[in-house]
């Protein structure tokens, strides 16, 4: 029997995005990363910052594969609160986060 608790299917893509929230003394910061993995309720990546949980975070993320000159490119815009953090031994911290307001365009 599965632990699965999620609500829609998953999609494991490297997807390039951009985050933004600030640190626990207040600063600012910004990040591109890979999105591992990605639903319609949140998605999962790998950061070098250090962030809590239940912190603020915005994203948007790179949904289409094929060249922009191709298709037009799709985008995903989230808000979104960290459900869990899990430090790797690369000195990364893996970064559960789930959408709090998503828009795709």
């Amino acid at each position: 029997m599965s632990n699965e608790r999620r609500f829609s299917p998953r999609v494991s893509m490297p997807y390039p995005a951009r985050l933004w929230g600030a640190d626990a003394d207040g600063r600012a910061w910004k990040e591109d990363a890979l999105i591992q993995n990605v639903s319609g309720g949140g998605l999962y990546l790998r950061l070098h910052h250090d962030v809590q949980r239940d912190a603020p975070l915005s994203v948007v993320v790179r949904l289409s594969t094929t060249p922009p000159k191709m298709f037009p490119l799709l985008r995903l815009g989230a808000r979104g609160v960290v459900l869990r953090t899990e430090p790797k031994d690369d000195g990364t911290c893996g970064v559960a986060l789930e959408f709090s307001r998503r828009r795709v365009f």
